[in-house]
């Protein structure tokens, strides 16, 4: 049986086949469609979809013992529009949570007028209350703040099922054969190993431990696309924006999506009503705008918030659909060195490198905002994305804190080692070389990265 799911203003013409099983949304009443349901017209034109996921391009033949897969999909939700971007039909390939598809047997046909034009938002993974919401929004309204916007943790941060994307464009009786690409929202990161070169007094490291890593003032809010429907022509831009040289950006990549995740234009804070400082501590809901289920109920915008957090600790409050992608910690009370995240000993010095041989993930963040970030303790904080190293000295907490910004989605940012080797700070969202490390840094600490594709590889990561 081929289910599809009914829309009031779907016209009759609209034909589907698909290699696998058409699931229906939940909380839309899917209506069964006999094999041989066509429109017979001599003057329909067939495209046939094909679906991969884009691979990373790995430079090195360095593994991660405990990585992950992270390139299943089990569910394609396909959202076609007409040539002026209204709304066509919402096809479902797939069950979520129903195990992998093997994307080589998927396909999906569809007919079409001669010279018709559609265009076609293609998402992977995606939970059915968010893939609903997505299907009632229409042009505009998908590629603008408010509406545009999904909850990450709402059921669409799965480690193996990463939430993708890809746009398409079918002008019927040129094209036969329509090649999906699927794209990820978020970065990767994989960690290998942390080591320590304290300088300076030696008693002052004498019981070192890492006791966390973890992704602060993370977004859990992700940009559907960047382009109206009208205008999707399979390209990535429709997703994330254009792309610019890669200026700043984390990680030296060849090219950066500068708007990945872009939130609010500057103009458009005071038009919602809402502040630089709000991203912090406020919600958003997207039952406003016809969210049901999960996305019916308030999300806050940024997760493990450190923003002014008080000295020697850290918030690590986060969804718990995020905390496996974005945190790991160490219980310092353990017996065995490496499960405790021990570094150095007072008795026997340096224990050598810390294994973490783990991957994270979290989403690009972009503030399209100037702003003046208050002082607090003489240095300078704001809401940045922040890779923060939470380090145990003596039995008081301090933090290794790099700030993350300009991130690729769809990226791997593969670290092998970090050395911890300044000063920490007090503070877990001060940037430790802003002031509070008296060492110049040498030649051997900047970073050297090796950029192949969308992965970006270090040796060391000195901090």
């Amino acid at each position: 049986m081929r289910l599809r799911i009914k829309r009031f203003f779907a016209p009759l013409r609209m034909t589907v086949w698909a290699g696998v099983l058409l699931a229906a949304l939940a909380g839309c009443d899917p209506e069964p469609i006999p094999t041989a349901f066509a429109a017979e017209s001599s003057g329909q034109e067939v495209a046939v979809f094909d679906f991969s996921v884009m691979g990373y391009d790995e430079p090195s033949t360095k593994a991660y013992s405990a990585d992950v897969e992270d390139g299943l999909v089990d569910r394609i939700d396909i959202f076609a529009y007409d040539q002026d971007g209204r709304i066509y039909d919402h096809y479902v390939i797939g069950e979520y949570g129903g195990g992998p598809l093997d994307l080589t047997q998927v396909s999906f046909k569809e007919k079409g007028e001669n010279g018709e034009q559609r265009h076609y938002l293609i998402m992977a993974n995606l939970d059915p209350d968010s893939a609903r919401y997505i299907s009632f929004l229409d042009n505009v309204d998908l590629a603008r703040y408010p509406e545009g916007f999904i909850p990450w943790s709402a059921g669409n941060a799965r480690v193996n099922y990463p939430l993708m994307g890809a746009t398409a464009f079918v002008l019927f009786g040129s094209a036969t054969t329509v090649s999906v690409n699927l794209m990820r929202y978020m970065s990767k990161f994989q960690i290998g190993t942390i080591s320590a070169e304290f300088w300076g007094d030696p008693d002052l490291f004498r019981n070192v431990y890492v006791q966390h890593i973890a992704f602060v003032n993370a977004w859990n809010i992700v940009r559907i696309c960047q382009t109206a429907p009208r205008n999707f022509y399979g390209e990535a831009k429709d997703i994330f924006g254009p792309t610019s040289s890669s200026g700043s950006a984390f990680g030296n990549p060849s090219y950066h999506y500068y708007m990945a995740n872009c939130f609010l234009e500057q103009e458009q804070w005071s038009t919602y009503n809402m502040t630089y400082a709000d991203m912090g501590t406020g919600t958003f809901n997207q039952g406003t705008y016809g969210g049901r289920g999960k996305l019916n109920q308030s999300y806050r915008y940024i997760y493990n918030y450190n923003y002014l957090q008080p000295k020697n600790t850290i918030n690590l409050d986060c969804p718990d659909a995020l905390k496996e992608l974005s945190q790991q910690t160490w219980d310092t009370n353990a017996y065995l060195p490496q499960n405790a995240g021990k570094l150095c000993s007072d008795i026997d010095g340096y224990l050598g490198p810390l294994n973490v041989n783990r991957a994270f993930y979290t989403l690009p963040t972009k503030f399209n905002v100037w702003f003046n970030e208050p002082a607090y303790n003489a240095d300078q904080q704001n809401n940045e994305l922040r890779l923060v190293l939470a380090v145990k000295i003596n039995g008081t907490l301090y933090f290794y804190s790099k700030m993350i910004t300009g991130l690729n989605p769809n990226m791997c940012y593969k670290i092998h080692n970090i050395t911890l080797k300044g000063e920490p700070s007090e503070y877990a969202n001060i940037w430790v070389r802003g002031g509070q490390v008296t060492k110049v840094a040498t030649a051997d600490d900047v970073e050297q990265w090796n950029v192949h594709g969308n992965t970006a590889e270090i040796e060391n990561l000195v901090l």
